[in-house]
């Protein structure tokens, strides 16, 4: 989504390997959630997978909530740019915890 609406339109983008299945896969065209976000989205920015296994990590210790990948993302943007939102209200959403064992692991090491 971040490339599509960088780029104004829907674009055919590699499928990378990455802990945050929700966000791995490219959008479909005329898929009604690209004009969705045109319009409700003001700022987005992408996180590495070092960054995402850093949060997932970081939040399953501290919370002992497991979380999957979609949700590490979420975090990890929030603390990439958390200057930006000092000494304000921040909403993120933590969502669910489908992630495999395996994946688990990589990421609790």
């Amino acid at each position: 989504m971040h490339h599509a609406i960088e780029a104004g339109r829907i674009e055919t983008i590699e499928h990378l390997e990455t802990l945050s299945d929700g966000t791995a896969g490219a959008l479909e065209f005329g898929t009604i959630t690209f004009d969705f976000c045109k319009s409700v989205v003001d700022h987005s920015i992408t996180v590495s997978e070092k960054e995402i296994a850093s949060a997932m990590k970081d939040f399953i210790g501290e919370h002992q909530m497991m979380i999957e990948g979609a949700a590490g993302v979420a975090i990890a943007g929030f603390l990439k740019e958390n200057e930006k939102y000092r000494d304000k209200k921040v909403l993120i959403v933590i969502c669910g915890g489908n992630i495999s064992n395996q994946t688990l692991v990589e990421v609790l090491k």
